[in-house]
Parts: structure tokens; C-alpha cells; sequence
């Protein structure tokens, strides 16, 4: 094998090695999310000082306390506003249906006395009418 068909072979390797160690998840265990989120309930934005701290307690670096308060944050925002999409449709829904029900309900209704003053006119143009075919 000549120098570039080995170097290709070692480049090759090491940026497998490289993949491997970024797919590599890092799983906190049940206790460790308990105190964090006990942690979250009391303190929701830690300062430097109190990340090292609970780091400490839960045996984690600041940086994942930090990443993972972020994480939880975000997730938590979200599901509020999947819920209040949820209910902001379900009453758009409602309005809708209340909207299309009153716009039928509108097209059926004959009023009465709209219906009377249409025949009164109706006669009085015909009375006029004749009365100008006399004339």
C-alpha cells in the first residue's frame, strides 16, 4: 500500500472514531432528573454559582445542568403552546359552526312585515301602473 492509500485508510478511521464519539448519548439516571427538577421548580434560571452547586449534589458539570435546564425549559414551553393551539382551535371550531349555523338560520328567515311592505308596494306599483297605461 503506497503512503496515500494508508493515509486515506488513517483519516478514514479517525473520522469514524469521531462519529462514534458524537452518536455516544449520555443518559441521566431517574434520580438525577428528580433533583433537577426539583432544583428547576425552586431556581428556574441558576446562576453560574448555583449550576456548580447542584452539579456537585447530582455529580454532573455545569454544563449539562445548564444544557439540560435549557432543554426542559423549551420543553415545557412547548407543550404550553401545543395546549393553548389546542384549545384556541377547538374554539375557532366552535365559532365557525356558531357562524355558518346563523348564516343558514339568516337565509330561512322571512320577515313579516318586510314580506307586507314587499305586496303593498308590489300593489302600488301595479296600481300605478295601470294608472299610467289609462293615462
Amino acid at each position: 500500500m503506497t503512503n496515500l492509500g494508508k493515509k486515506h485508510v488513517e483519516e478514514s478511521s479517525t473520522s469514524q472514531n469521531k462519529a462514534n464519539k458524537k452518536n455516544k448519548r449520555f443518559r441521566l439516571t431517574v434520580e438525577q432528573i428528580q433533583q433537577l427538577k426539583d432544583f428547576l421548580k425552586k431556581c428556574p434560571h441558576p446562576d453560574k454559582d448555583q449550576l456548580i452547586q447542584i452539579g456537585k449534589e447530582v455529580g454532573l458539570n455545569p454544563k449539562k445542568i445548564k444544557s439540560w435546564f435549557y432543554n426542559k425549559k423549551t420543553q415545557t414551553k412547548t407543550q404550553i403552546e401545543k395546549s393553548v393551539n389546542k384549545t384556541l382551535q377547538t374554539e375557532n371550531e366552535r365559532i365557525r359552526s356558531e357562524n355558518l349555523a346563523m348564516k343558514e338560520a339568516m337565509k330561512k328567515i322571512i320577515c313579516p312585515q318586510c314580506d307586507f311592505e314587499r305586496a303593498s308596494n308590489l300593489e302600488n306599483l301595479k296600481a300605478e301602473n295601470q294608472r299610467l297605461i289609462d293615462e
